[in-house]
């Protein structure tokens, strides 16, 4: 690390060598001691932060998981159409809509077969926990057999009802993560292997391709744990029914389809599935056939165990019991039953990139340190603490903006607008007008038309959200009636984002005043940036150094021209999509055009998933209220805007304008939105296409002469995110 001379120079071991005297106080075990500690302390620090994050962030990190897993599983396709002679675009598009009809039929299973049945199988498993009660006291049990079975079963009991409680009751949420997942999926199909080298593109071609091989190894890992899991639950599943069949057992296709996803949390999940089949059995066959049926389940493990089972794990995960026991208790602490799921893939990967990581962040000339540290740690530490704070002035920006926005969202809203509005007083200007004018015009006329959308926002869509709420709701359930009620889940999933959906333009009427606010604010500060913007540079640009000003010139310039062309593009997206829906939906003679016009407007500012937000609702809206010709019509509309917009248009004018991948943009969204609400899914892109062009800039700014003469801190050459 460039820094480590100077990092060593101000460490708290540098300051315990060189405290005079007083370090003879400190015995030497102590000073040790207090080296590793901190190091361990301010690495610890960053897992808890980055954990944190990752909860607070939860859709995007379930997406982006779900996708890797899922990019994991079928990457092997990928890589055989490749070889056929299919492009790598055409590979991962047949590859990623192979894994979408997997992952869906395996959904739909799943929802078929346990959600109709869900309180009749409560019921069966009380029936059997009560026949089994009595079955040991009619045998004179112990009193502390019957206290564990009993607390056992209790267990499983809420476990698994807590999970299918938190399953309804977040419905929206888990929509929203399959559906960002989904997208996400096909991206790392196509360009997960360009993402790696770009995360990578700094560290040197030696510690590149040892982190690589590593990667490649945890890749092939997951994969082979994957596909193993699914070939042993295949067959513990398949044999279950056939052993249920057999014996008479009721309910054998949901209690097998129960026990195949089961199979997928190691050591609990097969156990608790197996002891329900048990108790079912038990409550509807007596004893003597759930013993049968136990001995069955046991004969089967031994030959899956000895036959089988060696030969999918060979090239697969190889985790010590105790430490997949421990991260799978950790997993559930934190995540749930999702923890369960993903806590031997995550620490496969984990384990598999350790030893490279290791080399990645040892220095190449190990600095002078005390004897219990090693190299890497001292390195992992250093990065750490800065990283710390790093993140600690983001949050403060982050606080600062949700506790005053009144004050900085003016300020955004203003540096926007003056992006936006820049070309145009430079076309007025040149037109005879002299710069206050110009400004004051293209000011006036842009926060005229806001005040207007403002006005039409509050009369149709504050007015009518009730009514909209429940017209998409009711399209919802039609949809799921017409289904023969097989699409529950997504329907609670609807009715869900609808109530919040609503609830957010109510929140938007009753803060129409504070709105206002902003225009007026926003529409002066726009007014003094767009007149007096040179000379605010002129003030600033003497306190720069004299070697970067010309590059601070012009990382500021593209910073204007970013937020700029991602307002005009964005704008012209939007308006195009909302006006051609307002016109489809006129043409067939649907309600509340007008609402869902000024709705679709404004979520189309989100990028992607806004217009798809959009569209689902005057599709649900057709659904509720339109002839099936009329459903027929939006619906291949509804198809052909989103592959269209999704596809073409979107990532021409993102790409061209914020400089992002898509991939990037899909998750910046929900991120934004857990950090910042509403607010934060609307500029989250604008800022990231704002760090993408000025991030190097940015680097060269604060970084000192040694490191821009060319030292190992040195940003890397310029390469496409």
């Amino acid at each position: 690390m460039g820094d480590q001379p100077r990092s060593e120079a101000t460490s708290p071991d540098s300051m315990s060598r060189s405290a005079g005297p007083a370090a003879a106080l400190v015995p030497d075990w102590l000073v040790n001691l207090a080296a590793l500690g901190w190091r361990v302390l301010v690495v610890a620090g960053l897992v808890v932060v980055a954990a944190y994050l990752a909860i607070v962030l939860w859709t995007v990190t379930a997406s982006v998981l779900l996708a890797i897993i899922v990019a994991a599983l079928f990457s092997p396709l990928v890589r055989r159409l490749e070889a056929q002679g299919r492009s790598r675009g055409m590979a991962a598009l047949i590859t990623w809509l192979v894994a979408i009809g997997v992952v869906l039929g395996l959904l739909l299973l799943l929802g078929l077969a346990l959600l109709p049945v869900a309180t009749e199988l409560l019921g069966r498993i009380e029936a059997g926990q009560t026949q089994l009660q009595a079955w040991l006291d009619q045998n004179q049990a112990p009193a502390f057999v019957g206290t564990v079975v009993r607390d056992a079963i209790g267990a499983v009991r809420q476990v698994s009802g807590d999970a299918g409680g938190d399953f309804i009751a977040s419905a929206a949420s888990i929509a929203t993560i399959l559906i960002l997942a989904t997208f996400v999926l096909y991206y790392f199909l196509r360009d997960g292997d360009k993402a790696w080298l770009w995360v990578f593109q700094g560290s040197g071609e030696a510690k590149l391709d040892q982190i690589t091989a590593a990667g490649e190894e945890a890749l092939e890992r997951v994969e082979g744990y994957l596909r193993s899991t699914t070939v042993m639950a295949a067959l513990v599943a398949i044999t279950d029914f056939v052993f249920m069949l057999v014996l008479g057992v009721p309910m054998a296709l949901p209690l097998a389809v129960m026990v195949f996803f089961a199979s997928y949390i190691p050591y609990f999940g097969g156990l608790a599935a197996g002891a329900i089949v048990l108790l079912v059995a038990l409550a509807e066959l007596g004893m003597e056939m759930a013993l049968l049926l136990l001995a069955l389940f046991l004969l089967r493990d031994l030959v899956l165990r000895a036959r089988v089972r060696p030969s999918l794990h060979r090239h697969s995960v190889s985790i010590q019991p105790v430490v997949a026991i421990v991260v799978l208790l950790a997993g559930f602490e934190l995540l749930g039953v999702v923890g369960l799921v993903i806590a031997v893939p995550v620490t496969t990967v984990v384990l598999a990139v350790a030893a490279a990581a290791v080399a990645l962040v040892a220095p190449s000339a190990p600095p002078e340190l005390p004897g219990l540290v090693p190299p890497w740690l001292d390195r992992m530490a250093q990065f750490s603490w800065r990283i710390l704070v790093g993140v600690g002035f983001v949050a403060l920006l982050v606080f600062l903006l949700l506790t005053m926005p009144l004050v900085l969202l003016p300020l955004i809203v203003a540096l926007i607008v003056a992006a936006t509005l820049g070309p145009l007083v430079t076309w007025l200007m040149g037109h005879g007008l002299t710069r206050t004018r110009a400004a004051a015009t293209a000011v006036g006329g842009t926060f005229l038309t806001i005040a207007v959308v403002l006005a039409v926002a509050m009369v149709a869509l504050v007015e009518q959200a009730g009514e909209l709420g429940g017209t998409v709701e009711a399209g919802a359930r039609s949809a799921n009636a017409s289904l023969g009620g097989n699409i529950e889940f997504p329907s609670l999933a609807v009715s869900s984002a609808s109530s919040s959906l609503v609830q957010a333009i109510v929140l938007f009427g009753r803060t129409f005043g504070e709105a206002l606010l902003v225009v007026v604010v926003s529409a002066l500060l726009s007014f003094f940036f767009l007149r007096d913007g040179g000379a605010i540079w002129e003030r600033v640009a003497p306190y720069l150094r004299s070697d970067i000003e010309a590059d601070a010139h012009a990382a500021a310039r593209r910073a204007v021209d970013v937020l700029g062309g991602y307002m005009i593009g964005t704008a012209a997206i939007s308006f195009v999509g909302a006006f051609s829906q307002f016109v489809i939906m006129i043409v067939l003679g649907l309600p509340l055009a007008l609402p869902v016009f000024v709705l679709s407007f404004i979520l189309s500012f989100i990028p992607y998933i806004g217009g798809f937000i959009s569209t689902g609702i005057a599709f649900l809206i057709t659904l509720a209220v339109g002839s099936n010709a009329d459903i027929v019509i939006m619906f291949i509309w509804t198809i052909v805007f989103n592959l269209v917009t999704g596809n073409v248009v979107a990532p021409q004018v993102y790409g061209k304008t914020v400089h992002i991948h898509p991939a990037i943009v899909l998750v910046a969204i929900p991120a934004g939105s857990a950090i910042a609400g509403i607010l934060g899914m609307f500029i989250v892109v604008p800022a990231l296409g704002i760090v993408a062009v000025t991030w190097r800039t940015v680097l060269k700014i604060m970084g000192d002469q040694e490191q821009r003469s060319g030292s190992v801190m040195a940003p890397a050459r310029d390469s496409s995110a």
